[in-house]
């Protein structure tokens, strides 16, 4: 399942990967607000910082939002389960791992099997799990807006709940940063390309919205449509260690800036002298 099995693209890695940056970034800059002359100010940094910030983030909503055919995004996804609607019945969702479709009967049984005044666990996996069941049927109720009067095994999930969240996608802000990365991060567009959407000015704050609105959809299609669970209110990772470890540090010590100096004026150096002998570049051969 592209949600979550994939070891490299898997679609909510990457939402996890996006709100844990969003928040390293606004941490961050936090720092830097509240100490105006500290290193996090110096150009040498910020610059490093800020670029990097950008283009992962919009590298990583454009992979999310990517419409091509053999490519693992939330696009795709919402569009090949809309092509596969005939799979998505009422009775595949209750029962494709093994749940009982008439939880009435299988809890009416349970009750009949009662000891009275003697504690019981109801499973919540199985054939037996009435109570999972009954869940289900009431989410697939909400999904596809049927009464629970009017249920039927063969009930399938509407073609708009799909069209609902393709537009939803297709109109948001991550369309638009997707949009704007073809341009001017992924490629080199031609001014025409630039100027459709020379409108896009890409901040943290746009950012950060459309990866609230990735987020969302994502948890839509995946705790609700598809009913494999979602990350609710836990969606951001726990840090497994101290995120302001070393903080109260300097940068640099006096002796030490002495060393990142050196280094600048090498790589300058190597640099300036990359071009020494273009000249000769298609020059023949020796010999």
């Amino acid at each position: 399942m592209w949600l979550d099995d994939d070891p490299d693209h898997a679609i909510w890695s990457t939402v996890h990967e996006l709100v844990w940056r969003d928040t390293q970034f606004a941490t961050i800059a936090q720092l830097a607000r509240d100490n105006p002359d500290g290193p996090l100010n110096t150009s040498l940094i910020a610059e490093a910082l800020i670029g990097g910030q950008v283009a992962q983030q919009v590298m990583a909503i454009r992979r999310l939002t990517d419409r091509t055919r053999n490519r693992i995004s939330l696009w795709r996804l919402i569009t090949d389960v809309k092509g596969s609607l005939h799979l998505m019945t009422r009775e595949n969702f209750v029962c494709h791992d093994g749940l009982p479709y008439d939880y009435a009967a299988v809890s009416a049984a349970e009750r009949a099997d009662r000891v009275p005044g003697i504690a019981f666990w109801g499973p919540t996996s199985g054939p037996k799990a009435w109570c999972t069941s009954a869940r289900a049927h009431e989410q697939f109720d909400r999904v596809a807006g049927i009464s629970p009067d009017d249920r039927q095994r063969d009930d399938v999930i509407p073609k708009s709940v799909f069209v609902r969240l393709e537009n939803m996608l297709a109109s948001s802000g991550a369309s638009r940063i997707a949009d704007w990365s073809h341009a001017f991060l992924a490629h080199a567009g031609a001014q025409v390309d630039r100027k459709s959407v020379d409108n896009v000015k890409v901040g943290n704050d746009k950012i950060s919205a459309a990866i609230r609105e990735l987020t969302r959809i994502t948890e839509y299609l995946s705790s609700e449509v598809l009913w494999i669970g979602g990350y609710g209110s836990s969606l951001i990772s726990t840090a497994q260690y101290d995120v302001f470890e070393k903080l109260e540090n300097p940068v640099a010590p006096q002796d030490r800036q002495q060393d990142a100096a050196a280094v600048w004026q090498q790589k300058t150096s190597d640099w300036d002298e990359a071009l020494a002998g273009v000249e000769d570049l298609l020059s023949p051969p020796e010999g």
